[in-house]
C-alpha cells in the first residue's frame, strides 16, 4: 500500500487552541442556552492497524486544490486546501519537525467566503499570499493586510484587463482554473484564461511594473489572444500544436479546463499543464518559444511519469507544493470537475515526489492527507449505535457511494459510485472514547449496488436480532434481515427487501428510529431529496414494528435553500434535551443545520424553526457550525461528563466531531454567519460621513442600519434609501465598528467601519 513518508504514521496530532481576530456580531440569546459544542479532534480514531489518524475528523477530501500560506505568521508557509465540493477550507500548521502538519481549522475562519475556485499568490511581492478566487464570470481578488493576525480585504469584485476597445472583466468560468503566474519574467503576476467560448488560451499582461515600477495587480491588458499558439477541441480533449489562431473560436467549449504554469523543462520559458473536463490525464505542452510569444512544440499526456501517469477523473488540476521545506515542489493533483457525480472521491489526492538524484517524480500516495482522516468517498452520513451490546456508543457511516469507474456511452461520461456502511467500534471507556476501524462494509451490503445507503438499527421483524433498515437514493427503504452474528461480531445479513412496508418518501429517503410521540414505540422520520420529512408512526401492539404514514411534511420541515437549489436534502436527527423536551436539528444540502423546537404535543402543527445559525464555541467566539454541502447530523452522549457530543457529515466524506461542553453564555460574541452577504463602503476609515457600496442585487430601496460597538452594544440606529447610502458619524466617538444592514425581508448583510 502506498504510504506518505512526509507525514507522521505514529502521532496522534491535535489542533491548537489559539485565539483568531474576527468580525464579532452583538450577542443574541440563543437556543444554545441549551447546548455547547466546540470543535474537537481530540476523540482518537484508530486505522485497521491500529495506528491513530492524525486528522479523523477533518472531514475528508474530494476535489482539492493546494496552496501555501503563512497562516499562524511564524515566517513558515503552511498548507491551505481549498475542497471544489462543498466550497471547504482546511487549514494545517507546519510543525518543521519530519515535515508533520497538524490540523488547524480555526484559521480558516480567518479567510472571507469562498466558491468554486481558489488560489494563494502574491501579487504584491510582500512575501503574504494573496486570494485569487472565482467572482462573478470572472476573477475576485482578496488582499493579504496580516499584521499581528491573518487578514484579508477585498480588492476587487471583478478584475479587469483591456480588451480591445475597453476594459472588461478577465472572463473564468466557475468550472475553469485559470494559471496566475510571471509568464514574461517581469516579477509582476499574469494571466491565462479561455474565453467565454474559446478553444484558445488568453494571456492577461500585467503592466503593474512598466506603469508603477513595482508589482501590483493595476493594468491588465489582452497580450495574446492565442497564447502558446495551440487549441482545444470543443467537444473532446485533443490539443493541436502550432495552430495559429486564423479561425474564429467555436461556438462551444468544454465544461471547464485547469491551466498552470510550470518551468518543466528548466529552460525558463512558462511551459504549461492542461487537464480537461470528462478526462482523466494531465497534458504538458513544451513551449519553444520565447519571453515574448510563446509557442507549444511539444506534448506529454504521460504527465508527470510514464510508468505511472496520472489517472483522476475528472479534469485533474495540478498544485506544486514545496510540503517538507526543502525547497524542492512537489506536485499535488487532485479532480477538479464541480459535478458531484463524476469524480473520484476517496484515493483523490495523488502526490508525486522528486527524486533529486534523477530528477524524475515519482507516485508516493493516491490519498495524501486522506489516509490519515475518516473519509467515506462522498457523502457520508453518521450514525451512532451501540452495536455490541457494551453500553458504548459504536460509530457507523453511510455514504452516497464511493468511486468505482468511469465511461463513455454516446461520448457523454459516466461515473459509477458503489454505496457500504462503515464500522468503528467503541474500544475506549465511558469518558474517553476510541473508535477502531473495523470495516468499510458492514454486513456485506456494498455488494447490492444501493446508493445514498442511510442506517438505521433495530429488530424489524421480531426475531430478536438486530436488523439493517436504509434509507437510499431511491427513496423507499431497504431491509437487511440479521441472520446471526460471527464470531467477529459483524452480521451476516439477508438479501436485500426493498420497498420495506411501503416506506417511500420519494428520492434520497434519510431515516431516523425514534419514539416521536412518546408512546413507547420507536416511529421512523424520513427526510427525502425535497426538503421535508415524513411521519411514520408504528401502530404495532406487538414486538414487531407497523409502520403507518400520518404526514409527508411534518412540522412544517422545509430545508431547501430557494437561491440555490430546488431540493433540500432533509436528514433528520430527533433527540431530548435536558429538560426532556423534543428538538430536531436537521442537515441539508446547502450544508445549514436547521433547528426546530416546539415540537412535543403538535405534532399536527409547524415547528418552531430557529433562524439563528447552529454554532460552536471556539476560544472566546462562536461561529457557526459549517462542515460544507449535504450535511448529515447524529449526536450521542459519547463523554460521561452529562454533555451531547455532535457528529456532522459532508459531501466530503469525512466527519467532523464537536464535543459537548457546557453551553455559551448568552452574552458571548458571535463571529458572522458565512452565509450572508458582506458588503463595503468608503472612505474607511472615515471622519464624519460613511457611504455604503450597495451591490445591485440586493432587493429592496429601503434599509434598516444599525451599528454596534466591538462589545456587542447598539449604538447607533437609522434609515437609509438605495439612492442614499450616507450615513452620518460625526456623532460617534472614533473607534471600530461593526453595521448591520437588513431589508424588508429580514436580510442582514454585514460591513466594518473604522471611525477616527
Amino acid at each position: 500500500m502506498l504510504s506518505c513518508i512526509l507525514l507522521s504514521r505514529n502521532i496522534v496530532l491535535f489542533a491548537c487552541v489559539c485565539f483568531v481576530s474576527t468580525l464579532v456580531l452583538p450577542a443574541q440569546s440563543l437556543w444554545q442556552q441549551d447546548f455547547g459544542w466546540a470543535k474537537s479532534e481530540h476523540v482518537v480514531v484508530l486505522d485497521i492497524h491500529s495506528r491513530p489518524l492524525a486528522y479523523p475528523w477533518a472531514g475528508g477530501m474530494n476535489s482539492v486544490k493546494f496552496s501555501t500560506i503563512d497562516l499562524n505568521l511564524d515566517g513558515d508557509d503552511d498548507l491551505f486546501a481549498f475542497d471544489k465540493h462543498g466550497d471547504r477550507i482546511l487549514t494545517y500548521i507546519y510543525k518543521g519537525q519530519d515535515s508533520i502538519y497538524e490540523y488547524a481549522p480555526h484559521y480558516a475562519r480567518s479567510f472571507p467566503t469562498l466558491h468554486d475556485w481558489v488560489q494563494l499568490v502574491d501579487y504584491d511581492n510582500d512575501n503574504k499570499k494573496d486570494i485569487f478566487t472565482y467572482g462573478l464570470a470572472g476573477i475576485a481578488v482578496y488582499h493579504n493586510i496580516s499584521d499581528t493576525s491573518l487578514k484579508f480585504e477585498l480588492m476587487t469584485s471583478e478584475l479587469q484587463s483591456f480588451y480591445y476597445h475597453g476594459n472588461t472583466n478577465i472572463y473564468a468560468s466557475s468550472a475553469d482554473y485559470p494559471a496566475i503566474a510571471d509568464l514574461d519574467g517581469d516579477g509582476d503576476l499574469d494571466i491565462l484564461n479561455f474565453w467565454v467560448l474559446g478553444t484558445f488560451v488568453h494571456a492577461q499582461k500585467n503592466y503593474a511594473r512598466e506603469q508603477t515600477g513595482k508589482a501590483g495587480l493595476v493594468d491588465f491588458k489582452l497580450w495574446d489572444e492565442c497564447w502558446g499558439k495551440f487549441s482545444e477541441g470543443s467537444d473532446n480533449h485533443v490539443l493541436s500544436l502550432q495552430d495559429y489562431c486564423g479561425h474564429d473560436d467555436a461556438l462551444t467549449r468544454h465544461a471547464g479546463s485547469t491551466l498552470s504554469v510550470v518551468d518543466w523543462n528548466g529552460d525558463g520559458l512558462p511551459d504549461l499543464v492542461i487537464g480537461d473536463s470528462d478526462y482523466p490525464r494531465l497534458t504538458l505542452l513544451y513551449n519553444g518559444g520565447n519571453a515574448s510569444k510563446a509557442l507549444m512544440i511539444e506534448q506529454d499526456s504521460l504527465f508527470p511519469n510514464p510508468t505511472c501517469p496520472v489517472n483522476l477523473f475528472s479534469m485533474p488540476a495540478l498544485s506544486e507544493v514545496d510540503i517538507n521545506h526543502d525547497g524542492v515542489m512537489e506536485l499535488l493533483v487532485s479532480p477538479a470537475d464541480p459535478s458531484l457525480f463524476k469524480s473520484a472521491d476517496h484515493k483523490s489526492v495523488w502526490l508525486y515526489v522528486k527524486d533529486t538524484n534523477t530528477e524524475k517524480y515519482t507516485l508516493r500516495t493516491t490519498e495524501f492527507l486522506q489516509e490519515d482522516m475518516i473519509d467515506m468517498g462522498s457523502g457520508s452520513v453518521p450514525v451512532l449505535y451501540d452495536w455490541d451490546g457494551d453500553g458504548l456508543l459504536d460509530l457507523f457511516i453511510g455514504n452516497y457511494g464511493r468511486y468505482d469507474s468511469s465511461r463513455f456511452e454516446y461520448g457523454v461520461l459516466y461515473s459509477f459510485y458503489s454505496s457500504s456502511i462503515a464500522y468503528y467500534k467503541n474500544t475506549g471507556t465511558y469518558n474517553n472514547p476510541v473508535f477502531q476501524y473495523i470495516t468499510d462494509d458492514f454486513g456485506d451490503i456494498r455488494q447490492w449496488g444501493a446508493r445514498a445507503l442511510y442506517p438505521v438499527f433495530g429488530d424489524f421483524n421480531g426475531d430478536g436480532l438486530c436488523d439493517v433498515l436504509c434509507g437510499n437514493a431511491d427513496g423507499d427503504l431497504l431491509f437487511f434481515a440479521n441472520q446471526g452474528n460471527d464470531l467477529t461480531g459483524l452480521p451476516t445479513l439477508a438479501t436485500p427487501v426493498h420497498n420495506f412496508q411501503d416506506v417511500t418518501v420519494g428520492y434520497y429517503s434519510a431515516p431516523q428510529y425514534f419514539d416521536l410521540d412518546r408512546d413507547g414505540n420507536r416511529d421512523l422520520l424520513v427526510g427525502n431529496r425535497r426538503g421535508h420529512v415524513a411521519y411514520f408512526r408504528d401502530a404495532s401492539t406487538n414486538n414487531i414494528p407497523l409502520f403507518i404514514k400520518i404526514t409527508d411534511t411534518l412540522g412544517g420541515i422545509d430545508t431547501r435553500d430557494y437561491e440555490n437549489s430546488y431540493f433540500g436534502y432533509a436528514t433528520p436527527f430527533f433527540f431530548r434535551n435536558h429538560r426532556d423536551e423534543t428538538v430536531l436539528l436537521c442537515g441539508s444540502e446547502q450544508g445549514h443545520i436547521f433547528y426546530y423546537k416546539d415540537i412535543d404535543q403538535r405534532l399536527d402543527k409547524r415547528f418552531t424553526l430557529v433562524h439563528e445559525p447552529v454554532y460552536a464555541l471556539d476560544g472566546i467566539r462562536r461561529v457557526p457550525i459549517q462542515e460544507g454541502k449535504h450535511v448529515a447530523v447524529s449526536a450521542g452522549y459519547l463523554h460521561a461528563d452529562g454533555y451531547l457530543d455532535l457528529l456532522a457529515g459532508n459531501w466530503a466524506g469525512g466527519i467532523g466531531f464537536y464535543k459537548g461542553i457546557v453551553h455559551p453564555d448568552s452574552t458571548t460574541a458571535i463571529t458572522p454567519f458565512q452565509n450572508h452577504v458582506s458588503i463595503s463602503g468608503y472612505p474607511n476609515p472615515c471622519t464624519d460621513f460613511f457611504t455604503l457600496n450597495l451591490p445591485k442585487n440586493i432587493p429592496a430601496q429601503i434599509f434598516d442600519i444599525s451599528l454596534h460597538n466591538l462589545a456587542g452594544k447598539k449604538i447607533y440606529h437609522a434609515k437609509i434609501h438605495k439612492n442614499n447610502p450616507v450615513l452620518d458619524l460625526s456623532r460617534l466617538p472614533a473607534s471600530m465598528y461593526i453595521g448591520i444592514l437588513q431589508n424588508d425581508n429580514q436580510q442582514q448583510f454585514f460591513f466594518k467601519v473604522v471611525k477616527r
